[in-house]
């Protein structure tokens, strides 16, 4: 943590905005990051502890369901990112921002990871962009392997807490973040829509909002059969069990795809192949990932303890919902990239949403 994030940083107990005192213990000379050390809030006095270089701001939670997918996924990013694949991380991350976003747009932009897991898209944007900080915020301890991969970048702040209870200040005409993203983690919330309603009030009155979320659309067969599984077996296996069963699903599948829908690709359009097999983009997508990849997808699939899916006209009520124009892009036929910005005159007149759409393929 760098002591210059303090000015940015509440206590998300007493939620007053209040300022908090640092008290250090242990300095890394090398990247001034304070490694020991604890915040405590001027108002109700809590103290939240800093370990590792990570300020923790995880108050406690009484729902087993809510515990168990933190350490699902906690598990799952501790496994996959002990070390980054940096170029199959920027290649991931170009697929989501598309053509709405471009690492030059945020140059000199407070950026929020909302969800970064062990912060692989972090440090894409960290890499690839000129933001002045990057805040990395995620529920799990997954963000101690978040920190040891971005510490090198000055701009990165990896924090531990509650998306649905940012420790930021957030006072009127004062909000913090000029673009904030979320990549695959509103629709394992409890409730994904007032997540996003949360995420979006952090926003800046000109700041831009981009989430990818798990579709309705596409995903009927997976739904309505494996689904059920993941809900009643699977999230409640543990994690080294769910490791080698993944793997042995993944091989089955990574043969099927090379065995048939791969040559089917070379000889027939893909328009005539998406309607004869379920997943044929979803499949190529991954062709050309790699086995490793594919692996951690299907695990990723079936630890969740929630998963919602969300249909085009209920994740457009999320922007409505929130003031926000949108575009919209349908992801690899299974999956929505939704991008919210507030209107230009959002910034002299009460929020109004205009009603702007645009839908891509």
């Amino acid at each position: 943590m760098k002591e210059r994030i303090i000015k940015y940083l509440s206590c998300p107990g007493c939620k007053s905005n209040s300022d908090l005192k640092l008290k250090v213990s242990i300095t890394d000379k090398n990247t001034n990051h304070i490694m020991e050390g604890n915040l405590e809030c001027l108002l109700c006095k809590t103290i939240y502890p800093i370990k590792g270089g990570v300020p923790l701001f995880c108050l406690s939670h009484t729902d087993p369901i809510v515990d168990l997918n933190r350490k699902n996924f906690a598990d799952e990013w501790m496994y996959f990112t002990a070390d980054i694949d940096k170029e199959l991380a920027k290649r991931e991350l170009d697929s989501y921002f598309h053509d709405f976003v471009t690492y030059s747009d945020l140059e000199n932009k407070i950026v929020l990871d909302a969800g970064c897991g062990g912060g692989r898209f972090c440090y894409v944007v960290a890499a690839e962009s000129k933001a002045k900080e990057i805040f990395a915020v995620d529920l799990s301890h997954a963000v101690f392997s978040a920190f040891k991969n971005t510490k090198q970048f000055d701009n990165v702040n990896i924090i531990q807490g509650d998306l649905t209870n940012l420790p930021f200040k957030n006072l009127p005409e004062q909000e913090l973040f000029d673009f904030i993203y979320s990549v695959g983690v509103l629709h394992h919330l409890p409730a994904p829509k007032a997540g996003f309603s949360l995420l979006s009030k952090h926003l800046k009155k000109n700041g831009k909002i981009l989430v990818w979320v798990y579709g309705k659309e596409g995903n009927v067969l997976y739904i309505n059969f494996a689904d059920p599984i993941r809900n009643l077996i699977t999230s409640k296996l543990p994690f080294k069990v769910n490791l080698v069963l993944s793997f042995t699903i993944s091989a089955i599948l990574w043969a099927i795809i090379w065995l048939l829908y791969a040559p089917l690709n070379l000889i027939l359009p893909s328009n005539t192949i998406n309607k004869i097999l379920p997943f044929n983009e979803y499949f190529n997508f991954f062709r050309k990932r790699g086995f490793k990849d594919f692996w951690r997808t299907v695990l990723d699939k079936m630890i969740p303890t929630i998963s919602y899916y969300i249909s085009k006209n209920e994740f457009v009520d999320w922007f409505k919902a929130n003031n926000l124009n949108y575009k919209l892009y349908f992801r690899n036929g299974h999956s929505w990239v939704g991008l919210g910005e507030y209107p230009a005159e959002a910034n002299v007149l009460p929020k109004k949403h205009t009603g702007a759409f645009v839908s891509t393929n």
